[in-house]
């Protein structure tokens, strides 16, 4: 008798040229997401991410076999992330460095299928390395505060900047807190948009000591939420907008309205699904992407 193959090839998934293979594999049990899920949403969403992230340097977090399996991050170009995903070199306190880059959705579902979960973009563009883009505050919280709290520090933050002249934009991480983003018009280098960053943390932390922190301690975090500025800094990278993060249910790092905080109820209630639906209902609002602010003298 003839033997019945056990085990059939599945398809691959093949979105703007780029194949996907083996889109039936879980990524997530929780959700029950698939590699394939994850490349159609990015294939979906890519038309705004890339305005968060072309030309700027990346390090990714892969998990080839899922978000509980082995994940690591990579920044730089290596083997079999496909032509479209760029090599970029610079060179910082003497030192030589090699990031990777992607500036089209052909190069962003590259590394989705190279199992490219997460995106976290530099704050600074490629040709103009030393002049940040963007200006970002993680409001970190820790275990015991309410997310209200820190829905309040976000609007407590909006307000010194608008007392600064500066607009700001919120953003779900995908996680337990809130970024709040100034974009910038590349003219301020990175050690003065660090220190600004670090003069607006403190004044927050003196006129509330009992609520915020801006320091790495973790041993002094209890009851308080972080205000990380630490991200404004030559390396240092931040989730990227509409990123799915590798976490239990693969959450969304949501762009949001100011209007939106009222509803919210945690910083990764967004799933794929929702996230399609948004797009989908409503076209993102990407003033953000196009508004350019220096910082005040």
């Amino acid at each position: 008798m003839p033997r019945t193959p056990t085990n059939q090839k599945k398809e691959a998934l093949v979105l703007s040229g780029i194949t996907i293979t083996h889109p039936e594999r879980v990524i997530s049990e929780i959700g029950h997401i698939t590699k394939g899920q994850l490349a159609k949403y990015y294939a979906t969403v890519a038309p705004f991410l890339l305005k968060a992230i072309t030309e700027h340097p990346l390090s990714l977090l892969r998990c080839p076999s899922g978000i509980n399996k082995d994940c690591f991050y990579q920044r730089n170009p290596g083997r079999g992330l496909g032509p479209d995903v760029r090599p970029f070199q610079f060179k910082h306190e003497g030192k030589t460095y090699e990031y990777l880059y992607i500036d089209d959705e052909k190069g962003l579902l590259e590394v989705v299928q190279m199992g490219a979960i997460e995106l976290h973009p530099w704050g600074a563009r490629a040709s103009k390395i030393d002049y940040p883009d963007r200006l970002i505050f993680d409001l970190d919280p820790a275990p015991d505060v309410p997310f209200e709290a820190v829905k309040l520090g976000a609007r407590d933050l909006r307000r010194r900047l608008k007392d600064r002249g500066l607009e700001s934009f919120l953003k779900c991480t995908g996680g337990k807190g809130l970024h709040v983003t100034v974009p910038l018009a590349e003219k301020n280098k990175w050690a003065e948009v660090k220190a600004f960053g670090r003069a607006l943390a403190d004044e927050m932390v003196a006129a509330v000591p009992e609520a915020y922190i801006a320091t790495m301690s973790k041993a002094k975090r209890t009851g308080k939420i972080f205000i990380d500025f630490f991200r404004n800094d030559y390396t240092a990278t931040a989730i990227a907008d509409f990123s799915v993060r590798a976490r239990p249910g693969a959450p969304v790092a949501a762009p949001l309205d100011w209007k939106e905080l009222d509803r919210l109820k945690a910083g990764n209630q967004f799933t794929i699904s929702d996230m399609i639906k948004r797009v989908n209902k409503s076209r993102p609002d990407i003033d953000r992407y196009k508004k350019r602010q220096k910082l005040p003298a």
